[in-house]
């Protein structure tokens, strides 16, 4: 009734065919071990980044908790936008120098950067060697200007600038080897009152003159007027906030009603005005975003008086 195998050639087969079958499940089961361990790992990766992306969208958050306009000389456009606002209930310290606008009203649209100055302190790199374009002007509540300086074609030169006495404020000594390059100069000790800036490039050796000297002139930075279509301010007219972050307190942002997407043509001034509308994404640096819908009165009454927009 039973068969017995003596044959040991055939008992050995059998066993080496079992043993393939197992090592290829352990295999195939590793496999898919490392394929489901590896999937988890980027599921968490990726749940982490989502989770603290949701968090950054409520903790920096930006309350508006007024917008108004000032009216103008002529009785029917603003002088300055106004824009009051916080941080949210729970929100951590928000950067407003990082934060951006997208602004859409009746001259189209503008995103605004922020800006501590309206002053004019453009430059650009000069086209021949050993020479610099300085800053035409600089607010007086400026700790720095940057200078454009070109290829210095010898080391030892020096970049200076002194103050309406005279005096030295900051000296950078410039490398042959830089090339072309935008240069820090330290005004902070510098009083506005002494009078304008005095920039050149001399010999660091005794103070020979190479090129220069140029004139940086102090000016009155902080002008809602002067502020460009892609630009906005915070503080108040006169007093410009250089580094403001919310943090608990409340800032204004200021908004040229002149430029860019407020300006309307209608108007004889070109200004934002009676009637006028826009819309403002106030968006933070984590890109949480607060809408502002910007409505101007049928009609303004008094020049100087603020109105609810």
């Amino acid at each position: 009734m039973f068969e017995f195998i003596n044959n040991s050639e055939e008992r050995g087969q059998v066993g080496i065919g079992t043993l393939i079958v197992f090592i290829a499940m352990v295999l195939v089961a590793a496999i898919a071990a490392g394929v489901l361990i590896n999937t988890a790992g980027f599921l968490q990766s990726q749940a982490e980044a989502t989770g603290e992306e949701s968090t950054d969208l409520v903790s920096e958050r930006i309350d508006v908790t007024s917008s108004v306009g000032i009216v103008a000389g002529d009785e029917e456009t603003l002088n300055e936008i106004r824009i009051s606002v916080s941080g949210a209930p729970g929100a951590d310290q928000i950067d407003l120098s990082e934060t951006t606008i997208q602004a859409v009203g009746p001259g189209g649209q503008e995103n605004l950067v922020f800006t501590s100055s309206t002053a004019d302190d453009d430059v650009e790199i000069p086209d021949d060697p050993d020479q610099f374009d300085a800053p035409a002007e600089v607010g007086e509540t400026e700790e720095s200007i940057t200078v454009a300086v070109s290829d210095i074609t010898n080391d030892g030169t020096a970049l200076i600038v002194e103050d309406g006495t005279d005096t030295e404020q900051d000296r950078v000594v410039l490398d042959s080897s830089d090339g072309d390059e935008l240069v820090t100069l330290d005004i902070s000790s510098a009083d506005p009152s002494d009078g304008d800036l005095s920039v050149e490039l001399v010999d660091n050796s005794d103070d020979t003159n190479i090129f220069g000297p140029e004139t940086v002139a102090f000016v009155d930075s902080a002008t809602v007027a002067d502020l460009g279509p892609n630009e906005f301010a915070v503080g108040e007219d006169g007093d410009f906030e250089s580094n403001p972050v919310l943090d608990g307190e409340s800032y204004t942002i200021l908004l040229n009603p002149a430029a860019g997407a407020f300006e309307n043509t209608d108007f004889t001034n070109d200004r934002f005005g009676q009637g006028d509308t826009a819309t403002l994404d106030i968006v933070s640096p984590s890109s949480a975003t607060t809408q502002v819908e910007l409505n101007a009165p049928d009609l303004f009454t008094d020049s100087g008086e603020a109105v609810r927009l």
